[in-house]
């Protein structure tokens, strides 16, 4: 089970989250939406311990430790000097992690450094570089971006295949995606969270777009 309690999360006097109390008892894709700057990445920094604020995450009753969780930003950060196949082993060192498997999900060129890729490229690179491994949480901030449609595809049928063992967290604009493939949906607003199930997604849009009075 993954417990986060965020009492709150302050940058300098901004709070950005407040609150925010919720527990993922099963494994399975959940998502989380919001309009931009609401705090979903904040929200995932918090969960992998990147960020200082109030309050704690625990997953079966421990401390979260980082190198257990898949993270995946959304634009992220690579040696561009590396070639992919250097940065997968890179990635190994800076992780302290076993390479699991080498089946690749994605195809990108062996011997080209990493500058010479296009914004997808990279985010294929990343993400092969993370599923090197196997975790019990994956988290992706905007995954689909970048990405073409037959990439996305690629991506949600292989994590949907992941959350079979694991747990999945995805922040998405990509509404249809989350709709169709998870659990459960959490919309962060006014420095809140609020849990919708699958027979209230129809609810989601509203509670985005409406001004509180």
């Amino acid at each position: 089970m993954l417990n986060v309690i965020i009492q709150k999360k302050k940058y300098d006097s901004k709070t950005v989250l407040e609150n925010i109390d919720f527990d993922i008892v099963e494994k399975g894709i959940y998502g989380f939406v919001g309009k931009n700057g609401q705090g979903k990445t904040t929200l995932f920094k918090c969960i992998l311990g990147l960020n200082v604020f109030d309050g704690k995450i625990e997953f079966n009753n421990e401390k979260l430790v980082l190198k257990n969780i898949a993270w995946c930003p959304t634009e992220p950060d690579l040696y561009e000097d590396l070639t992919a196949y250097e940065f997968y082993d890179f990635y190994q060192e800076l992780t302290n992690c076993k390479r699991q498997t080498t089946n690749l999900l994605f195809d990108v060129p062996e011997d080209k450094l990493l500058k010479s890729f296009s914004t997808g490229m990279k985010k294929k690179t990343y993400l092969n570089a993370i599923f090197q491994n196997n975790h019990q949480i994956y988290i992706l901030d905007e995954p689909f971006n970048g990405l073409d449609l037959e990439s996305n595809y690629v991506l949600m049928n292989f994590l949907k295949e992941k959350s079979k063992d694991s747990i999945v967290l995805i922040s998405s604009h990509i509404l249809e995606i989350l709709y169709a493939n998870c659990k459960s949906i959490f919309v962060i607003k006014d420095r809140n969270i609020k849990k919708f199930e699958k027979d209230n997604f129809n609810e989601i849009e509203e509670v985005i777009f409406t001004i509180m009075p």
